[in-house]
């Protein structure tokens, strides 16, 4: 895609819409940018990002100015059923994801990890390893790095490895990965999508370029993904402890990784101890990202040693501090029931729960049932509050904090030795912070803040 005069529209200003401005401006075209942010909040994000005297641009509003252009890039937090969206569409204006539009930008493998937990784990991971052995990789999409800020530095060699959301995969025409990665399938952002299906829907889209020569690695636990194996054009491989007779395959026998492949013998690659990080859904998430990279034809042991070296990522089950005999976990990455529900299981109990945020309206009786067999004490805080509080009355002591602050020091006062504070909220951050990680940056501030006042 040659960019040089073109007009381009950027609809949303945060971190993916601005790297691709960046990116525009300097390889010639002329961009125009539209957030709702205000004016004063827009200002300066562009001065931050230099770019202030290079754009045009509009703020608290989408108007019609933005089909004045060639191609318009939306960012994934941007809802693409937005009016002036429609409009477009009726004008034959392209529509793109940034990832799309980085997609054909850019150069090189693509290794794509979607799902809805376990995207951020496998996809660090799998970075990792492909580190090991490939010399140009490229880590970024979801997981805070935006692709177009990488674009123009990928050649023939280069291996990005992409963790991918649904709302990314929403607005793809072209872009198709070497090797994609569904984690699993759970209830999330139904805040966005009408219906649970619509939200598979748009997760399934990461297959929908696939051909022959590409593999597709899904999850053998899940009937849907084995119904959805019978949709694609590309090849399959398969995950978890139950594969039956699906090949190739990674499974667990005898407490160790075993590799199945097409055909020929089984092969033990190393044992479940040989991991740092602990529970299920980390034994899932490293048997994705070992399965892409033998299909890479990256070497057993390159594998080994970076799963053995490999320490978990910031904010999904991340240990803060011990606090007169309590230890703290940050899981601010856990926004959605179903993550929840897994930190909830890797903790060592008694649990004290923190949870609240902007509720995504999906269904809550799996979470209150883990609630109620693994907590000793739940503390609610933010816009999903009452609901939430609604739906765990009678199945566990509650506490409901005003404010973010007050919610964790409310968890402290509770706290005894040997419990656990966790931090997991099943909601997205929105209501209070910007995004998930700054939302866990300030749970360790405040922990460590508590922990000062010990000392």
């Amino acid at each position: 895609m040659n960019v040089a005069g073109k007009k381009v529209s950027i609809v949303g200003a945060a971190k993916s819409g601005l790297a691709a401005a960046n990116y525009l401006i300097k390889n010639g075209a002329s961009v125009f940018i539209s957030d709702i942010q205000k004016e004063d909040k827009l200002k300066a994000a562009l001065i931050s990002e230099g770019i202030i005297d290079s754009v045009n641009f509009e703020a608290g509003v989408h108007s019609e100015r933005i089909l004045d252009s060639d191609y318009i890039i939306l960012s994934p937090g941007v809802r693409s059923d937005l009016p002036i969206l429609i409009k477009a569409a009726q004008k034959n204006v392209p529509v793109l994801s940034e990832i799309e539009a980085a997609y054909r930008l850019s150069k090189g493998k693509r290794i794509a990890v979607t799902g809805s937990n376990g995207k951020t784990t496998t996809t660090t991971l799998l970075s990792i390893i492909c580190e090991s052995h490939f010399k140009e990789v490229f880590l970024g999409g979801n997981i805070g790095i935006p692709v177009m800020k990488f674009a123009s530095q990928t050649t023939d060699n280069s291996v990005q490895v992409l963790e991918i959301s649904s709302f990314q995969l929403e607005n793809i025409s072209q872009f198709k990965p070497d090797i994609a990665i569904i984690t699993n399938f759970f209830e999330n952002h139904l805040d966005r999508y009408p219906t649970y299906q619509s939200y598979i829907d748009a997760k399934k889209r990461i297959a929908m370029n696939m051909r022959q020569g590409d593999y597709l690695i899904l999850n053998a636990e899940q009937e849907i993904m084995r119904n959805m194996a019978k949709e694609v054009k590309c090849k399959t491989a398969w995950f978890g402890r139950n594969v039956d007779n699906l090949r190739p395959a990674i499974t667990v026998k005898n407490d160790c990784y075993v590799y199945l492949p097409e055909t020929g013998a089984e092969k033990i690659l190393f044992p479940l101890s040989a991991a740092k990080i602990l529970g299920e859904h980390n034994v899932e998430n490293i048997m994705c990202a070992t399965l892409a990279a033998i299909i890479l034809q990256i070497p057993e042991n390159k594998i080994e040693e970076a799963v053995r070296n490999f320490t978990g990522v910031e904010h999904r089950l991340e240990f803060v501090k011990k606090i007169n005999g309590a230890d703290y976990i940050n899981d601010s990455k856990g926004t959605n029931c179903a993550a929840s529900i897994i930190a909830m299981r890797a903790c060592k109990k008694p649990l004290i729960l923190i949870a609240g945020g902007r509720d995504k309206g999906t269904d809550l009786s799996d979470w209150a049932k883990s609630i109620r067999l693994n907590c000793k004490t739940v503390i609610l805080y933010g816009e999903a509050k009452q609901r939430f509080r609604s739906a765990l009355e009678g199945l566990v002591p509650l506490k409901i904090a005003l404010s973010f602050e007050e919610a964790v020091k409310m968890a402290h006062e509770s706290a005894q030795p040997g419990d656990t504070v966790l931090l997991s909220p099943a909601c997205s951050s929105y209501d209070l912070f910007l995004n998930f990680e700054i939302r866990g940056a300030r749970f360790k501030e405040l922990v460590h803040e508590l922990d000062n006042k010990q000392n």
